[in-house]
C-alpha cells in the first residue's frame, strides 16, 4: 500500500473517531436523566431577605365627615300669667342673641320673664318665708349672678332683697302683692329687718317671685333659637328653644371603628374649602341600638353590625368657628393610636421576642453576617413597627432580616 493511501485511511478513521466522541456529547448534553432534570429544575438556595430601616412617623387614623352643631338644645315653655291668658307685649331678645342667666326673654303682659339657671321649673309663686328645693334653686341661681345668698332653701330677706334687686337691673320693679292679689301689683317693700316669721304672723304673705315671671333654663349663657314674636298668645304653648353657645361636631362610624373610639381621643378637624384646622377630641360615643323587634337573635347581632355609631366631637382648646355650624362637610381625621414621631421604623416581621419578652431584630453586617441587636418596640401599626435603640446599634442607613 503506498505512502499516500496510508495517510488517506489514517485520517479518516481519525475523523471518525472525532465525529464519535463529539456526537456522543452531545447526545448526552441533550438527553438527561429523570434525576438530572429534577435538579436542574430546583430553584437555587434562597438567601437571606433584608429591608432597609427607615425614620418617620407611626400613626393610625381614619377620616370621616362630621357636622357642626350647636351641642345641647332645650325646648321651655313660656310660664302662663297668673291671670291665665297673656299675650306677649315686648321682645327683648331675638333669635340667634346670646342669653345670660338673669336676662329677660320676653315681656308678658307688660311684665319680664326672666331666664334663671336651674333643673326644673318653678311649680309655685314664693313668698317671703318659703322653703323647699325650688327656694334653694333660686338662691343658687342669684348666687351665681354675683348676689350675697347662702342657698339655705328658706327665702329670707336676704333672698328677697337679691330678686327686688334683679329686677331693678332689667328694668322693672319686684312684685310685691299679698297672697291672693294680682301678682302685678306692687306694693310697698318690706324693711331689711322684717323676718319671715314676723310677716307671716300677721296674717299676710308677702309675694317676692311669681311663678309666671320665671323661665328656668339648664344651661346659660344659650344662644336663643326661637323666641314667640310680639303678639303671641302665652297661654301654655308657646315656647322658647335656646341651644348652649358649645358648638360640637357629630359624625356616624361603622362599628369597626367605633370599637377603637374613646373619650379623649385626639384627631384634626377641617371645614372643607377652608385653609383652618383646628385640634379636637372625642367626647362621646353613642352605640347603635339593637333592634328590639327582630325576630332572632342571630338577626338582632347581623343588624347591630351594619348599624353605624353616633361620635361627638369638642375643641380641644377655645371654640369651633361659628361659621362652621350647619356645615356637614368638616373633614376629621382621628388618631386610633397614639402617634409615634420621628421614630425608626422596620417591618413588624424583622422584630422577634423571647420568652422574657426581650423584642430584637437581626441587622446586616457590611460582611453579609447578621448581629442581634436588642430594641424597645414603641408600636405597630399596618405591618409596621416603630422601635428605638440604645447607642446607635440601629440607625436608619441600615438593613434588617426579614425572614427569620
Amino acid at each position: 500500500m503506498s505512502r499516500l493511501r496510508r495517510f488517506l485511511l489514517v485520517s479518516a478513521l481519525v475523523a471518525g473517531a472525532v465525529l464519535l466522541v463529539v456526537g456522543t456529547w452531545l447526545v448526552a448534553a441533550r438527553v438527561q436523566s429523570p434525576a438530572q432534570r429534577e435538579a436542574a429544575a430546583a430553584p437555587p438556595s434562597a438567601g437571606p431577605v433584608t429591608v432597609a430601616v427607615t425614620r418617620g412617623d407611626l400613626t393610625e387614623q381614619t377620616t370621616v365627615l362630621a357636622t357642626a352643631v350647636r351641642s345641647e338644645s332645650v325646648t321651655v315653655a313660656v310660664p302662663t300669667p297668673i291671670e291665665g291668658q297673656g299675650v306677649v307685649t315686648r321682645s327683648a331678645a331675638a333669635a340667634g342673641d346670646s342669653v345670660s342667666s338673669g336676662g329677660v326673654i320676653v315681656w308678658v303682659n307688660s311684665r319680664p320673664v326672666i331666664a334663671l339657671r336651674g333643673e326644673f321649673a318653678l311649680y309655685r309663686d314664693l313668698y317671703l318665708g318659703a322653703r323647699g328645693d325650688d327656694v334653694r334653686m333660686i338662691q343658687q341661681a342669684l348666687a351665681d349672678l354675683g348676689y350675697a345668698v347662702g342657698a339655705d332653701g328658706e327665702l329670707g330677706t336676704a333672698t328677697a332683697a337679691a330678686i327686688r334687686e334683679l329686677y331693678r337691673s332689667v328694668g322693672a320693679q319686684a312684685p310685691q302683692g299679698s297672697e291672693g292679689s294680682s301678682a302685678g301689683a306692687v306694693a310697698a317693700e318690706p324693711t331689711p329687718s322684717a323676718e319671715p316669721t314676723a310677716v307671716a304672723s300677721q296674717g299676710q304673705q308677702v309675694l317676692v317671685l311669681p311663678a309666671s315671671e320665671v323661665i328656668i333654663v339648664p344651661t346659660l349663657p344659650a344662644v336663643l333659637t326661637s323666641v314667640p314674636a310680639t303678639g303671641t298668645a302665652v297661654d301654655g304653648e308657646a315656647t322658647a328653644t335656646f341651644s348652649t353657645q358649645e358648638i360640637t361636631l357629630t359624625a356616624t362610624v361603622p362599628p369597626a371603628i367605633q370599637a377603637r373610639l374613646t373619650a379623649g381621643l385626639a384627631g384634626t378637624a377641617t371645614l372643607q374649602g377652608q385653609d383652618m384646622s383646628m385640634d379636637v377630641a372625642v367626647a362621646q360615643v353613642n352605640s347603635p341600638q339593637q333592634d328590639a323587634l327582630s325576630p332572632t337573635q342571630q338577626e338582632q347581632e347581623d343588624a347591630a353590625d351594619s348599624a353605624e355609631a353616633s361620635v361627638i366631637l369638642r375643641a380641644s382648646s377655645g371654640q369651633i368657628p361659628d361659621e362652621w355650624v350647619g356645615h356637614s362637610d368638616v373633614l376629621v381625621t382621628l388618631n386610633l393610636s397614639e402617634p409615634v414621631l420621628d421614630a425608626l421604623l422596620v417591618p413588624q416581621r424583622a422584630v422577634s421576642a423571647d420568652v422574657n419578652g426581650v423584642t430584637t431584630v437581626l441587622v446586616e453586617q457590611k460582611d453579609g453576617s447578621f448581629t442581634q441587636v436588642v430594641v424597645t418596640e414603641l408600636g405597630c401599626v399596618a405591618g409596621t413597627c416603630a422601635v428605638d435603640a440604645e447607642d446607635g446599634t440601629l440607625t436608619e442607613d441600615m438593613s434588617v432580616r426579614v425572614d427569620g
